[in-house]
């Protein structure tokens, strides 16, 4: 037997709403606007560079240089190649998660 779950929100609209959403669906302006804010957000996180300089971490994780400070003094793993230091963001995600609480 199928379980009934009860909706978390519930939305109501008119019947005009219905129809411009029902019209937006059928020529696909939904579907774009989906696909805009998905490539919107993936530019934001940046997959494509997995180690940042001290500057871009910063702005990456949203954080001040003396916080960043702070979690390479409380662990935070960095690579150190050629005399420069590089955060990871996967390392940073994986410091992150040992460390919740």
């Amino acid at each position: 037997m199928e379980s009934m779950t009860s909706p978390i929100i519930k939305v109501y609209f008119t019947d005009k709403q219905f129809e411009e959403i029902k019209q937006g669906v059928i020529d696909g302006t939904i579907d774009k606007l989906i696909r805009e804010i998905t490539r919107d957000e993936i530019k934001k996180y940046d997959l494509k560079a997995p180690y940042l300089n001290q500057k871009e971490f910063s702005e990456w994780i949203g954080e001040s240089v003396a916080t960043i400070n702070e979690l390479r003094a409380k662990g935070l793993p960095v690579s150190k190649v050629l005399g420069t230091v590089r955060y990871g963001k996967q390392s940073y995600i994986d410091f992150m998660k040992n460390h919740e609480r």
